[in-house]
């Protein structure tokens, strides 16, 4: 039996859209997810080598494409000839890799949220203001958009752009297995505190929402899990799976 939402202030977010039946992070996963009753769609974003922003989540094609390489030394036109659906069976074969401009002009037709996180930034000086130029661009309400990333630095300099959108500061597991994060410090500049959702107990949610911190943790794709995080008062679940957990 699928979970009910605990509260409707709590956020159902779709992990790379739909990434378990569809490529991840496609414009085929994102509408898919844009479809269902989510909160918000979690997308990760990287730079080519002519500094256009693409949609992928690791650094390298080598996983979810039919080539290998760095995405930082394509170009755009180069990275479009690239299958980046084929690995997740034939129905997606020729998908190709969105732009981040593709996936705002999808977006902009659905209520929702998304959730961009900026990936690797010190592999691409200046992706922070490219970012912003395009949201800009398609004139995307602020209240509908957050941006995060592991870097902490990276995710202050954006506070230091623009107080225009929420932030949020990525928690990893091999960095605060063994302690936790400086919640003041980040609530200084952020308003997420967003864990592997390992790290989550009723110390790490009380401390974050002591400094007005939203936890929502990712990536959960265990019923059990999700039942247990919700007890222990989490903001909201990241998941590959959302339909198939929560009642949408």
């Amino acid at each position: 039996m699928k979970i009910q939402k605990p509260n409707t202030s709590f956020q159902i977010v779709a992990h790379r859209g739909l990434s378990q039946k569809y490529p991840e992070n496609t414009v085929e996963g994102f509408k898919a997810a844009l479809m269902q009753h989510i909160d918000m769609l979690e997308i990760d974003v990287h730079f080519t080598k002519d500094k256009q922003l693409v949609v992928i989540h690791d650094d390298s094609i080598d996983r979810t494409s039919n080539q290998k390489g760095k995405v930082k030394d394509f170009t755009l036109e180069e990275l479009k000839q690239f299958d980046f659906g084929i690995r997740h069976g034939e129905t997606f074969k020729n998908t190709r890799i969105s732009t981040f401009s593709e996936v705002l002009s999808l977006f902009k037709n659905y209520s929702k949220t998304l959730l961009i996180e900026i990936k690797k930034p010190e592999q691409y000086p200046g992706i922070e203001k490219a970012l912003l130029e395009e949201l800009d661009k398609f004139q995307i309400p602020s209240h509908r958009v957050i941006i995060q990333s592991f870097d902490v630095e990276s995710v202050k300099r954006m506070s230091e752009y623009t107080k225009k959108y929420a932030l949020g500061v990525l928690i990893s597991k091999k960095q605060y297995w063994y302690k936790q994060p400086d919640f003041e410090n980040i609530a200084s500049f952020a308003q997420f505190i967003n864990p592997n959702y390992k790290l989550i107990n009723k110390k790490f949610i009380k401390r974050a929402h002591e400094h007005h911190l939203k936890v929502i943790p990712y990536t959960v794709n265990n019923m059990k899990d999700v039942k247990k995080l919700i007890h222990l008062g989490v903001d909201g679940i990241i998941s590959d799976i959302p339909d198939d957990i929560f009642k949408l």
